[in-house]
């Protein structure tokens, strides 16, 4: 599985069509997180906190039990769900923020609020996931001492 710590994804307010920029050392996932229309957001966004797997043209992801398939035109990686969970988030706020900030027509839009409603449950879902992947480390601690 990819680690994620590499990954950075921004705000692009460049003349060409792109939402985001995502920079990793693992194409797929630089691919996958740079956005380049707001349809991908609304045909993922709701799919995620159910874990429902989806699949556009050349991109998509598919749900395991402990990680998440990740495919693109470039290939595809997989990635524990914890991190896939995070690195959404991530982007999801660099959305938001990144359209506040512009004052992007997309916020009038009828499934924006959707989104941002998306986008705390997510967050949520980050945190609990964060502590069941502490739990996981203690429990390893305790039983291997």
């Amino acid at each position: 599985m990819r680690s994620v710590s590499g990954v950075s994804i921004a705000w692009y307010d460049g003349l060409e069509n792109y939402m985001s920029v995502a920079e990793s050392s693992e194409p797929v996932l630089a691919d996958f997180f740079t956005v380049r229309n707001w349809d991908f957001i609304r045909s993922i966004y709701s799919a995620i906190p159910c874990e429902d797997d989806v699949h556009l043209n050349e991109c998509g992801f598919e749900f395991n039990e402990t990680k998440v398939v990740l495919y693109t035109a470039e290939g595809k990686t997989e990635i524990a769900k914890y991190d896939f969970f995070i690195l959404v988030s991530r982007l999801y706020d660099v959305l938001i923020e990144g359209a506040n900030e512009e004052h992007h027509t997309v916020r009038y839009e009828t499934w924006w609020q959707d989104f941002i409603e998306n986008f705390f449950l997510l967050q949520e879902r980050c945190k609990i996931e964060m502590l069941h992947h502490e739990e996981e480390i203690v429990t390893l601690t305790i039983v291997t001492q």
